[in-house]
This record gives structure tokens, sequence and C-alpha cells, in this order.
């Protein structure tokens, strides 16, 4: 079975080029195989932190000399206007809104799109987006790049199926950027000859946080933060709470939004924890909370980058975890950053968040080290050198037509 989806007519063409930079008489790229023009395909502009990197990591390539543009299903979402004024969004005509099919959809409506619009790098920001590849190499001469950020296998039952599945992504992307050390090396072995590299998300931090400014209440002050979703596992948290509260007075602060707010809202109340417990939902940053903060909490299944947690040590704030991410298996290297508990129990989450508070805040400038490669601008040049590196790679082949369909 190919991958790869018939291209369908072409949609209206845009009106002008987005680009100013041209091609030669043979339509290549800028001498050297640098990736002048990027291309980012995303569905839409969800406030999850997929979008919120990509628009970030748009911004400082056009402060870099690049051009950058959006081609996305539809520009709902919540995050639009954040994009930079200087960054073209193109919108699908009719726009495709998420469903259970609509990546489908979206992968041959963006085909159609891409003879048009003529990227060198067409940049895929996640797993989510992955789907895309297979009609878009059909339909491409720039080189594609997917961004990997949370383990791509599941284990069980399903983990031989979908291995099979993704090498035959193998032939669609011309480099994978992983997230962090072992995703590169479970991708390196699941994928052998293909081209991946570790780029870490940029994180935008705070580089003068207040001091720890705690409550004065006696009260032990963790903070969770994320989105309401099965993934991030906010019941856990309250649990791990619960556990907590019987050996010490405890205060715990859940910021963000999502599906399963109602859940979580009736939870505090069934669990007796409604004095302990707020939840004021979705906020633009997390400093305030930071600076009051003992311990930041995570309880994800899996994340490829946990970005609050990377805040929380550039505030001096420790972090207990669950054993989610090898990013935080990276930049954890101390014993001051915190804790990261192999089990899901809510006694041996709440044990460690015991421990970590009773050690108290440690050194801020010990903890901000963890994070110094993970600078925007460190960041942002890591992935334009990459880009560089494929595109040069993709423009030395014989061909610079679309490829043929990866099967």
């Amino acid at each position: 079975m190919s991958l790869c989806h018939p291209v369908p007519p072409a949609q209206p063409p845009v009106q002008g080029s987005i680009w100013v930079s041209g091609r030669d008489g043979a339509g290549l790229p800028p001498a050297g195989g640098q990736a002048q023009r990027i291309l980012i395909c995303c569905h839409d502009f969800s406030r999850g932190g997929t979008e919120r990197i990509a628009i970030g990591l748009a911004r400082h390539w056009v402060d870099a000399g690049r051009e950058v543009a959006f081609l996305c299903g539809t520009t709902e979402g919540g995050l639009r206007a954040t994009v930079d004024p200087r960054v073209p969004v193109i919108e699908l005509d009719p726009p495709i809104r998420r469903s259970l099919t609509s990546r489908l959809k979206l992968a041959r409506a963006m085909a159609a799109r891409l003879a048009e619009i003529d990227p060198d790098i067409i940049f895929l920001p996640g797993n989510f987006h992955l789907m895309l590849a297979p009609a878009l190499r059909k339909a491409a001469r720039g080189a594609i790049i997917v961004k990997i950020s949370n383990p791509t296998v599941p284990s069980g039952l399903l983990a031989m199926p979908v291995r099979a599945l993704l090498a035959r992504f193998r032939d669609c992307v011309d480099g994978v950027a992983a997230m962090n050390s072992g995703l590169e090396a479970d991708i390196a072995a699941l994928l052998p000859g293909i081209a991946v590299r570790t780029l870490f998300d940029p994180v935008y931090l705070s580089h003068a946080p207040e001091p720890h400014a705690p409550a004065g209440e006696g009260a032990l002050e963790i903070v969770w933060a994320g989105r309401f979703e099965p993934q991030k596992d906010v019941m856990l948290a309250l649990r791990t709470i619960k556990a907590l509260s019987e050996r010490a007075r405890v205060r715990l602060t859940l910021l963000g939004d999502g599906s399963q707010r109602r859940r979580v809202i009736r939870a505090i109340g069934a669990l007796g924890l409604s004095e302990i417990v707020a939840a004021p939902g979705f906020v633009a940053g997390i400093d305030a909370w930071l600076t009051r903060a003992d311990a930041l909490l995570v309880t994800s299944h899996y994340e490829g980058g946990p970005a609050v947690a990377v805040e929380a040590l550039a505030h001096g704030v420790p972090v207990v975890a669950t054993d989610c991410s090898h990013f935080l298996r990276d930049i954890m290297a101390i014993p001051a950053a915190g804790r990261i508990v192999t089990t899901r129990k809510p006694r041996d989450l709440a044990a460690a968040l015991a421990e970590v508070c009773k050690a108290g805040r440690p050194d801020a400038g010990a903890l901000a080290a963890l994070t110094a490669h993970l600078e925007p601008d460190v960041c942002a040049a890591a992935y334009l050198d990459w880009f560089d590196a494929v595109a040069a790679a993709r423009a030395g082949k014989p061909s610079l037509q679309p490829a043929p369909p990866c099967a």
C-alpha cells in the first residue's frame, strides 16, 4: 500500500509571490543550497506547544534573514494574532478544520499548493503533522523535515504495526529533528539511514526572575501547568496532592485548560480538595506562580520537551516528574533539579515532593545553567544550520523534480 495520496487539481493561486528572493534560471535556490524559503505546514493555530514553538521559531528565522510562511488548514485556534507580521499566512480555501479524517484532506490540499509556493524547506512541526509527509513528498521539490516531539512507537500490542508503518515514511522525508538525544537514538534505530539531529525547542525564559516569595502561610506551594487532556494526567496530580496532604500542609495550583476541565473540577470536589486546589484556567505566562512555588509537578504519560519544566528550573524551582521524557533526563542532571519518579503511584510522587520541598529551593544560578542551551537564538540558529545542510544535500541529488511516490 502506498502512503502517498493523489494530488488534486490546484487551488486558486496566492495573489502574487509571498517570497522576496528569486530563483536562478534553472529554478534553483540560492547558491550553497541555503534554505532561504521556509514553509511551515500546520493544521491550525491551536494554543498548543507545537504551534507556539513554530510561531516563535518563524520570528527568529526572519530575524536571521530567511523568508518564512505558514500554510494552514484554518487560521482558527487562538494564536493567529501572535504570528510575526513579516510572516505570511496562507489559509486553505475552503478551510479544513480538525476532525478524525482531516489530516488526509489537509495533506491533499496542501500538496496542491506546493508548486506555486516552491519552498526550499517544508517544516512539519510535530508528530501530529507527520501524516502529511507522503502527499507533500509527491508534490514538493524542496526538502521535507519533520520534528518528532514525542515517542513515536507505543508500547504493547500496537508497537510492531506502528514500527512497520513508520518505516514506510523514511523515503517521504529528508530529515528528522528530534527534540532530545533519547528520541534521536530511538529514531536512528527505527529508521536506519535517515538524517536525524537533536534540535531543542526554544524556551522563552525570564533572565531576571523574581526571588522566591512564599505566601507565608506555611503550606507547600505546588504548581502544575499544562493542557487538561489525557496525556497530561491531571487526575494523577490531584491524587498526588491528596496523598501529600495527609503528611503536610499543601496547596496546588493547576494552570491550564482543556477538554477534561469539567471532569477535573468535579474530581477536586469529590476528593475533598476544594480548599487546597485552585484551577484559575489558561494563563499567558506562569512566572508569577513560579515565584511563589516550592516545586513544579509534571504528571504526563509522555512528553517531548516540557517547556514548563525548563521555565521552572530557570526560576530556581525544582521539578518532580513522572518518567515521561528523555528530555527531562537530559536537563535534570543534578540532584538540586528535583526528582524523576519511575512509578505512577501517587504516594511515590507525594514522597518525592515532600523530599524536594524539605530541601528548600536550590541556588537559581545552578539550575539556570542547565537550560542555557535552550535560549531561543541558539535553538533557532541550530535549526537553520540543519535546514541548510539538508537543503544542500537535496540540491546535490540528480534531479530537483518532485520525488517519486514513496512506497
